[in-house]
């Protein structure tokens, strides 16, 4: 007799958005609208971008299970949060020392270091 299969955590996600600049920002789309909100951003090493690397990866993935993968680049990103859509905008602030997300009028605010 088979068991069925519980669902593996790549299998909910069905896309992805990415902010265009340094901040790093990652948004996983999921079937259930409880999308999950990264920030590479402060990584090591410092200052080295790894949105083309993970892209990369999931791509690999998602290709060999014979699945699409949505890549967004926007700004500001929109998400859902319990079945909530909101955004997500970038700010700089000066004297930062880590990013850090709070919530906005509208969503969500990453404030990113910028010195």
């Amino acid at each position: 007799m088979s068991r069925g299969r519980r669902p593996r955590g790549s299998r909910k996600v069905t896309g992805l958005s990415v902010s265009p600049g340094k901040d790093q920002l990652v948004v996983f789309h999921t079937k259930d609208s409880r999308d999950l909100v990264v920030c590479l951003q402060g990584m090591r090493p410092p200052a080295e971008s790894r949105i083309g690397e993970l892209v990369g990866a999931l791509l690999g993935h998602f290709r060999s299970e014979k699945r699409k993968l949505q890549v967004n680049v926007s700004t500001p990103i929109q998400c859902s949060m319990n079945g909530r859509k909101c955004n997500i905008v970038v700010e700089t602030k000066i004297n930062q020392s880590q990013p850090e997300f709070t919530k906005g009028r509208s969503g969500y605010v990453l404030s990113v270091p910028g010195n």
